[in-house]
């Protein structure tokens, strides 16, 4: 008689059966959710942008909850003073803003050619014959294509019309959004945890407790860095004489919310005009500050105030970022890097209970680099350390490094 233990497949054949059927699930889970993105594309900003402002102003309306407040007056609250410094950031700084953008248009003739004469005389240095077209030649074979160039972009006139409609879409739908669903959150939670098996209840909401906080955090703390970048950017750039100081650095400050991209572009900007409107050394301390900020956002800003976030190597963001573009132009770029870090998250779990037989929540433990101390402390023990944020002994106070794997234990999937 044949022993039926015999036919079943080897445990390490079961396991890694196991395993690719899970992967080809969540593949088609993935590809299933992207083809109903793609029918509804002209509703992802919307979306996008009322999950922002959910992530953003939910601990506010939860913590007035704490203090016994209503939940929707909580919400109405929040609104209220976002509004506030919303309106008072505009008086303050949109007329000086203004004003600068007209001086630039005024004066973009003469920037122009005095920029490409330099480029010209620096290209002739190295030994190169260059040949730029100067404003006025420029202006001139534009007039004399006009009828091309408006000919050729009558077919644009429905695609402008959609992104304005989308623009008025997203204006209107996105806060509307965001209010119902900040005044139900705790409801809506309720309810999504019911519709989850039992078995799996508990890891399935400790994994999106994860990726909530991460991605809250990465979304509130890429504002904040790039409020900061702004202003230092706009500072620096003022005390070295720049024109057009302001006006750069909050185009540098809104561009830093996408990782890397905000010094850079403020830099060449800071460095162009300086060279058009003022001398070599204007420019070189222009990219000085530009160096320097960039400095201070990846070493010190952005390691601090993105803490809640799991962390991503640079080179993964470029290439995600790279990625991004290639795939979803504007969005993809504004939703890469929090898509890693999600994708990261999930990966990482999947890794350690399905490959490794973690539990749960050894695994979130592994994951999670969240410092729950406040940023005042970890600011004051970064600069007692001395050595930046990655490297170095610990400082008094920091939490301890992760346990390193039991020998023989498979090691974590590469970041």
């Amino acid at each position: 008689m044949t022993d039926s233990r015999s036919e079943q497949p080897p445990g390490g054949l079961r396991r890694a059966g196991t395993i690719a059927w899970n992967l080809l699930g969540v593949v088609l889970l993935l590809g299933a959710v992207l083809w109903v993105l793609s029918k509804f594309a002209f509703l992802l900003p919307a979306v996008v942008f009322a999950l922002a402002f959910v992530y953003i102003l939910n601990p506010v309306v939860s913590a007035m909850q704490a203090r016994r407040v209503p939940r929707w007056m909580g919400s109405c609250l929040a609104y209220l003073v976002l509004i506030g410094v919303l309106v008072l950031a505009g008086f303050l700084i949109i007329p000086s803003i203004a004003d600068q953008g007209r001086d630039l248009t005024d004066n973009f003739p003469t920037i122009y050619d005095d920029l490409i004469e330099d480029l010209e005389g620096f290209a002739d240095r190295l030994g190169f014959d260059v040949d730029f077209p100067g404003y006025e030649e420029l202006r001139a074979d534009i007039e004399a294509n006009q009828g091309d160039f408006w000919a050729n972009r009558l077919d644009q006139i429905t695609d402008i019309t959609l992104s304005v409609l989308e623009t008025l879409l997203l204006l209107v739908l996105a806060p509307v959004m965001a209010f119902y669903v900040l005044i139900d959150l705790p409801t809506q939670r309720r309810n999504l945890r019911l519709l989850i098996p039992e078995r799996q209840r508990d890891e399935l909401g400790h994994l999106a407790h994860l990726l909530g906080k991460s991605v809250g955090g990465f979304l509130r703390g890429q504002l904040l860095v790039a409020l900061i970048v702004g202003i230092l950017t706009s500072v620096g750039f003022w005390l070295v004489g720049l024109p057009f100081w302001l006006l750069i650095g909050m185009i540098a400050g809104f561009l830093n919310i996408i990782p890397f991209v905000g010094p850079w572009v403020g830099g060449f900007l800071g460095v162009a005009i300086a060279l058009a409107t003022r001398d070599a050394q204007t420019a070189i301390w222009a990219a000085l500050v530009a160096l320097i900020v960039q400095q201070i956002d990846n070493h010190f800003i952005s390691p601090t105030v993105l803490r809640a976030t799991v962390k991503v190597h640079p080179a993964l963001i470029i290439l995600g970022l790279v990625t991004g573009a290639t795939l979803g132009g504007f969005w993809g770029i504004l939703l890469a890097v929090p898509l890693m870090a999600a994708l990261k998250i999930v990966v990482g779990h999947y890794w350690r209970t399905r490959v490794l037989g973690q539990t749960f929540e050894e695994a979130s433990a592994a994951i999670e680099v969240y410092d729950e101390r406040p940023t005042s402390e970890i600011i004051i023990s970064r600069l007692r350390r001395g050595d930046g944020v990655d490297g170095g002994e610990a400082a008094a106070g920091d939490p301890p490094p992760p346990p390193a794997s039991p020998p023989g234990e498979p090691s974590d999937p590469p970041d």
